[in-house]
């Protein structure tokens, strides 16, 4: 047993990918016999330092230390220049938690998906993992200097996202490779499948603009598709009503939309399903080229046909040659993948199994087996 500590800028709960990509990682550290202690700031209305309201949203019954800090600075009180406020916040945060923080000696191994907390452990000598999900300028020079640190290491996302910082002086005992992952416990299970019945789920705004589901609706308005079921599952709640005024609208009759849903509710809905669909804006780069969607492996899991955007991050992801592609914001090459979805078959479960939470946590902590430290249980 290790004592873990996830640090991050985040925050619990929440409705976004990356939020429950934390979490699932922390529930499987936990199932392994390992203490975890989560910190986060207070910096949203809805987040909350209440285990059990952790539990309910996220459908787990593990036992986590919360640690949820005050959060005295301008990013999410202050609704002009955004973007200037969370880097400014963000390093305040990470400096403030670091630096004041007094049971940093007590963990053995600290993970985090914050830039600034990174480097100011590996400042500290610190044995750190950053689990790295996109590109940045910033974030290229804070990893240069951080992995002068011997004890810190980085988990990429996607092997063309560890190309991009190939020039950040990483060896290779520091860097490895993983994807996303499916929580086990909620799929393998028997659902009787419903005919043509077709799922999207996710997050349906990213950054405040579309992931291109008016696209979609727009899609399925054509009468070619008349016989296939769209099933929207993903908030926020002001979007769904605003896409549901237009359904109604078009009279649309083959398309519902679910709002948000917990992990177990969005289970059970993938599992009924026949195909899945991967959509997203193409406005950023790391939704075109590094991304490695938490809701593809779902798919995967509920043993779903995919019809994906034709983005370089689609076209790498695993058994990507068993996905129909079609180009962007192209109606008749979407409804052309969807029908012809009609003879492919789908690819045996066992196939799937390695890339659970439970695997990829497993690989984070022998990852993580570094000079002085013992080996975790697993």
């Amino acid at each position: 047993m290790i004592n873990i500590h996830y640090i991050t800028y985040q925050t619990f709960p929440a409705e976004t990918g990356n939020s429950l990509q934390s979490i699932c990682n922390i529930i499987e550290m936990v199932r392994m016999k390992n203490e975890v202690t989560l910190t986060f700031p207070n910096r949203d209305s809805a987040s909350s330092s209440s285990l059990s309201e952790l539990q309910s949203y996220y459908n787990f019954s593990e036992r986590i230390e919360i640690n949820r800090t005050k959060h005295p600075l301008p990013f999410g009180k202050i609704n002009y220049f955004q973007k200037i406020n969370f880097h400014i916040s963000h390093f305040l945060w990470s400096l403030g938690v670091i630096s004041f923080s007094g049971d940093l000696d007590s963990a053995d191994l600290f993970i985090t998906r914050s830039d600034w907390v990174f480097y100011f452990l590996s400042k500290r000598k610190k044995r750190v993992i950053f689990e790295c999900h996109g590109e940045s300028k910033l974030r290229k020079l804070l990893l240069k200097k951080s992995l002068k640190n011997k004890n810190s290491r980085v988990v990429f996302l996607t092997k063309s996202l560890e190309s991009h910082y190939d020039d950040t002086g990483f060896k290779p005992s520091q860097a490895i490779v993983l994807g996303s992952a499916f929580r086990e416990d909620l799929f393998f299970k028997n659902f009787k499948k419903i005919d043509n019945q077709v799922v999207f789920v996710g997050n349906l705004l990213r950054f405040g603009k579309s992931r291109d589901i008016e696209f979609i609706l727009d899609c399925f308005a054509d009468n070619r598709l008349e016989n296939y079921q769209l099933k929207i599952v993903g908030g926020p709640s002001e979007y769904v009503t605003k896409l549901q005024e237009k359904i109604n609208i078009l009279g649309m009759s083959n398309i519902e939309l679910l709002g948000r849903l917990n992990q177990k509710e969005t289970a059970e809905v993938l599992l009924r399903s026949e195909i899945g669909i991967l959509t997203n804006s193409s406005d950023n780069i790391n939704s075109r080229m590094h991304t490695s969607p938490l809701k593809y492996f779902e798919y995967l899991a509920s043993n779903l046909k995919v019809v994906a955007v034709k983005f370089h991050s689609h076209q790498i992801l695993p058994f990507g040659e068993n996905i129909e592609f079609f180009k962007a914001n192209n109606k008749e090459s979407f409804i052309s993948a969807i029908l012809k979805l009609q003879t492919t078959k789908t690819i045996n479960l066992s196939s799937y199994k390695t890339y659970s939470y439970k695997n990829r946590v497993e690989q984070i902590l022998d990852f993580a087996r570094l000079e002085g430290l013992e080996p975790p249980t697993l």
